[in-house]
């Protein structure tokens, strides 16, 4: 009953816009889970086309840290398209930041763990600049593609709704990164990675404080 009543409200404001043909609420679900998964198939190809992969590729799939970054990266899309397919919809089940808990858990047990002794700083002078620079621009395609779709939608909080579509675009750009990425230091990934993907969040808030408003 929730749901339909959702449906009716998204399709009045809809009507309301000008728009003819809106797609229900779990359509644009459906739609969010394709786009990413679709961005993320180009942002691979794009950093190897662009970046290369990493020169010992196939030995960091046998190491620890390789598969921390994989499962931070993961673990904090999945929680970000979850959280994005909440807020989607003008509900009161918006979704809180719980989601992402698992993804703090792992980045301090691999800063925790981490006996490498490699610098925080990367395995190079260019590496923090490198990451952050990365991360970010190859987040924006995902970024527009997902605001377009929460537009598509009716978000109570624009900003909130932006800032999620942010935090998802950079996880998802991270996620494709760690193929390049030679930098496995455990405190390189609690500080840089997240750093990158909040300033992406924060990109996403300030444009969807305008671009989501109803």
């Amino acid at each position: 009953m929730e749901t339909a009543k959702t449906d009716l409200l998204i399709d009045s404001l809809a009507k309301q816009a000008g728009q003819s043909v809106h797609p229900s609420p779990r359509q644009l679900r459906l739609m969010l889970v394709l786009g990413s998964i679709i961005s993320t198939a180009i942002l691979f190809a794009v950093i190897l086309l662009l970046l290369g992969a990493r020169n010992d590729l196939s030995t960091a799939f046998h190491e620890p840290a390789t598969y921390f970054k994989l499962a931070a990266m993961i673990s904090l899309a999945v929680a970000a398209l979850y959280m994005a397919c909440r807020v989607i919809s003008p509900d009161r089940k918006s979704a809180a930041w719980m989601p992402i808990a698992p993804t703090l858990a792992i980045f301090v047990l691999r800063a925790a763990t981490d006996q490498s002794g490699a610098s925080w700083l990367g395995a190079s002078e260019y590496a923090v600049i490198s990451c952050v620079t990365t991360i970010m621009i190859t987040a924006l395609l995902p970024l527009v593609l997902l605001l377009g779709l929460l537009r598509l939608g009716a978000p109570v909080a624009p900003g909130r709704a932006g800032a999620i579509a942010g935090m998802l675009s950079g996880a998802l750009a991270a996620t494709a990164y760690t193929i390049t990425c030679r930098n496995d230091a455990g405190l390189f990934l609690l500080i840089w990675y997240p750093f990158a993907i909040a300033l992406v969040s924060a990109t996403g808030a300030a444009v969807g404080r305008r671009f989501l408003a109803w």
